[in-house]
């Protein structure tokens, strides 16, 4: 369409004419508009002719809400009576409508609104879709995504089936600085054994240290909120019952600062964890609570089939709650005792530092941007708790959320010692070493099992990277041994069973794409993290110079 408005003369209209032929072709219609188009990853369908009914429904036939992806129904005039000599097909492909007298032909086509619902996005076809990790995904959806990325020009998708690598169990290895696995994707390592990471970290040390700050920058934080602007608390600190926001909870309350610790019982939380964190509130005279949702079991489930592990759907119901009780009490702040190695995991990117053309508070709003786009993920959370103080932007002013180690660095040696002499915590002995809840043993085991390594991995590699942990101590955690007949009891009893089979780890996404210069693929994963949820991100980026073609034109 491009070339065409270019070269044609005067700059004719130029219609993208939509419509399957048991629904009179050019029955969806889209005029070209060269300002906006030329800025999207493909011309739009457009718009319902007169006379035409195109409507985006769900498989149970529910009409999907803007910007959600749903198949294509149409209706109205020119729509074919059926398939001649065909009744199954016909039966099968044109239906009653839901809504009101009259036929509707399914067209298989993935589309949606776009944000004005001004035109309808072509996406691809149903039977396009596939399963990853037991979540049904478009391969459309995520070539969509990745080609808004400068500089792809075309790209296509597809799921590969993977063969036991050489890297698989007995020849992993560790690298000899941080401790990363070599099945660890995308990384790669020098003739030292020095993983990628590790090589590049001086070049952006510097910027890494600016992005962490003192007690004193945490303080005046603070101390810049206005008693009229806040109720009883001066922050709502997310406490297990671990070493880490153990820790911090004393700190703030050396501060004199007034908190409230709340804590998710998920159902699987550590007796003696929860004992800790009751003690340590006892002690330092701190009010607690504790949060509880019936969910839980599906929110687990659908953590592990999107991010094969419970705590990204945990740590999405904790910050749920938590606000919630946050925004009813005033509470300006929301403190977390995520370790340095977890920022790098869930909230930075080596590519950020690397940037010529960022500083730390373009940084900082970049977080709280992803924050906002995370809260409105479509998952068991948003389905099932209630989200909607998230789809207004001045909860994000109301609260804030803190990151307590930005502002303290301690290692590892250090808060233990402090725990154990000054607070008296104990480390729990009925649960892992990573961790305070039983059933995130549960978690690890179909991390590993599903993409081969632990997903406390790449966090720690940045633990020791950072100097918070030593290589040795975090080689221990993740290479605990884990109880699998427990771990299968508890994958029963919420319902979850995709990580018994055994050939769930052998499925990858590749993404075949054509540019015109060289592309750097940790860049363009970082770009995708932003775009399509991790289950959506390519295992692998292959540039091609030409997409294959068959005879007829189509991707071969």
């Amino acid at each position: 369409a491009k070339y065409a408005y270019h070269n044609i003369g005067a700059h004719p209209n130029i219609y993208n004419e939509y419509g399957p032929t048991e629904a009179t072709v050019g029955c969806v219609v889209h005029l070209y508009n060269e300002g906006e188009d030329e800025t999207l990853p493909s011309v739009p369908i457009g718009i319902a002719k007169h006379g035409v009914k195109a409507l985006i429904l769900d498989k149970f036939l529910n009409a999907v809400p803007e910007g959600i992806t749903g198949e294509l129904y149409i209706g109205g005039e020119g729509l074919a009576k059926g398939y001649w000599q065909e009744e199954d097909m016909s039966r099968e492909k044109f239906i009653l409508s839901p809504f009101e007298n009259g036929m509707l032909y399914k067209t298989g086509d993935l589309v949606r609104w776009n944000s004005d619902e001004n035109y309808l996005e072509y996406l691809g076809r149903k039977d396009e879709q596939i399963k990853v990790r037991g979540v049904r995904v478009e391969l459309a959806e995520i070539e969509t995504a990745l080609k808004k990325y400068d500089g792809v020009n075309e790209v296509v998708v597809d799921i590969r089936h993977k063969q036991k690598s050489h890297l698989d169990k007995e020849d992993v290895f560790n690298c000899t600085e941080c401790g990363l696995p070599s099945n660890y994707p995308s990384a790669s390592f020098n003739d030292e054994g020095v993983c990628h990471l590790c090589q590049s970290f001086e070049s952006y040390q510097e910027k890494v240290s600016a992005y962490f700050k003192q007690p004193s920058d945490l303080r005046a934080l603070f101390d810049g909120i206005p008693a009229s602007e806040k109720g009883e608390y001066d922050g709502l600190l997310l406490l297990s019952g671990g070493k880490d926001s153990s820790y911090a909870l004393a700190k703030l309350k050396e501060m004199g600062l007034n908190i409230l610790a709340f804590t998710l019982d998920n159902g699987y939380i550590s007796e003696e964890a929860k004992d800790n964190a009751r003690n340590i509130c006892k002690l330092l005279d701190v009010d607690h609570v504790f949060g509880e949702t019936e969910a839980m079991n599906a929110i687990f489930v659908d953590s592990l089939q999107r991010h094969c592990n419970v705590c990204d759907g945990c740590f999405k119901t904790i910050y749920t709650l938590s606000t919630q009780i946050a925004l009813e009490k005033k509470i300006p702040f929301i403190i977390t005792g995520l370790s340095r190695g977890q920022f790098f995991e869930t909230r930075l990117t080596e590519e950020l530092f690397n940037r010529k053309d960022i500083d730390i508070d373009r940084i900082d709003e970049i977080i709280l941007n992803a924050r906002k786009e995370y809260h409105q993920v479509e998952d068991a959370v948003n389905q099932l708790l209630d989200v909607s103080m998230f789809k207004d932007d001045s909860t994000f002013e109301k609260v804030q959320y803190i990151d307590f180690y930005r502002y303290t660095d301690v290692s590892l040696a250090e808060m233990l010692h402090y725990l154990e002499n000054v607070v008296g915590w104990v480390r729990p002995s009925d649960t892992g070493r990573s961790t305070n809840c039983l059933i995130n043993q549960a978690g690890i085991y179909v991390h590993k099992k599903e993409l081969g390594y632990s997903n406390y991995a790449f966090p720690y590699s940045w633990d020791v990277r950072i100097g918070h942990k030593t290589r040795e101590a975090s080689l221990d955690e993740i290479n605990e041994e884990l109880d699998e007949t427990e771990i299968l009891k508890m994958l029963d009893e919420i319902g979850y069973t995709q990580a018994i089979k055994e050939d769930a780890s052998r499925e990858k996404l590749v993404a075949y794409y054509v540019a015109d210069d060289s592309l750097d693929e940790s860049e363009m994963r970082a770009f995708m993290m932003a775009q399509v949820p991790d289950y959506m991100i390519p295992s692998q980026f292959i540039p091609l110079d030409v997409l294959p073609l068959t005879v007829n034109g189509k991707i071969d």
